[in-house]
């Protein structure tokens, strides 16, 4: 019976958290989410998991499917990648494909080299002198408490750029969001 009530417990304080950002935020619809935001990590944590789970939902409004998006043959077993129904302007570039990678979303670009878009974005290559380009910017790290709970959302998003294997000649840019809802201290 513990168990019950402590996770019960959980379920009800992370609707509270949820509940106390919505109040401070307008609704958050995924089929609608622009998805340059997403690449430029212009939107939350919580909000890229609304995303993300409406977008595996083939049925859902925000899914890849209701976007036109075509799932391409996967590049390797930690990418999905797909290509969309028409190209998108990001970070000065075009692309018509799209890959995620655990909870990363990132424009495949036609761009061997990433040194100039790294300078460009604030972005240091980590690999520099071994032919691969890969780093990342912090671009948001802050937690909110829900003031009812004490419960907190630790957010942190960060701009990544990498060249990869599974993508050669190319260059991957976008966003990495990790959210975390944490008890009270």
């Amino acid at each position: 019976m513990r168990i019950k009530s402590m996770a019960a417990l959980a379920v009800l304080m992370s609707c509270s958290v949820a509940a106390a950002d919505a109040a401070e935020t307008a609704p958050f619809d995924p089929a609608t989410v622009d998805i340059a935001d997403i690449l430029a990590c212009k939107i939350d944590g919580g909000h890229y998991v609304g995303f993300s789970m409406s977008f595996s939902d083939d049925d859902s409004p925000g899914g890849a499917k209701a976007r036109g998006w075509v799932r391409l043959p996967p590049p390797s077993p930690t990418f999905s990648a797909y290509r969309l129904p028409k190209p998108l302007n990001v970070f000065g570039q075009t692309t018509s494909t799209v890959a995620f990678k655990g909870s990363a979303m990132m424009a495949v670009l036609d761009l061997p080299d990433a040194t100039a878009l790294g300078a460009a974005q604030g972005v240091t290559n980590v690999l520099a002198g071994t032919g691969r380009f890969m780093g990342e910017r912090l671009v948001d790290d802050s937690t909110r408490v829900d003031p009812e709970s004490g419960f907190r959302f630790k957010n942190r998003s960060s701009l990544k750029i990498t060249s990869h294997p599974a993508f050669p000649g190319k260059t991957l840019i976008g966003c990495e969001y990790d959210g975390q809802l944490q008890p009270p201290a």
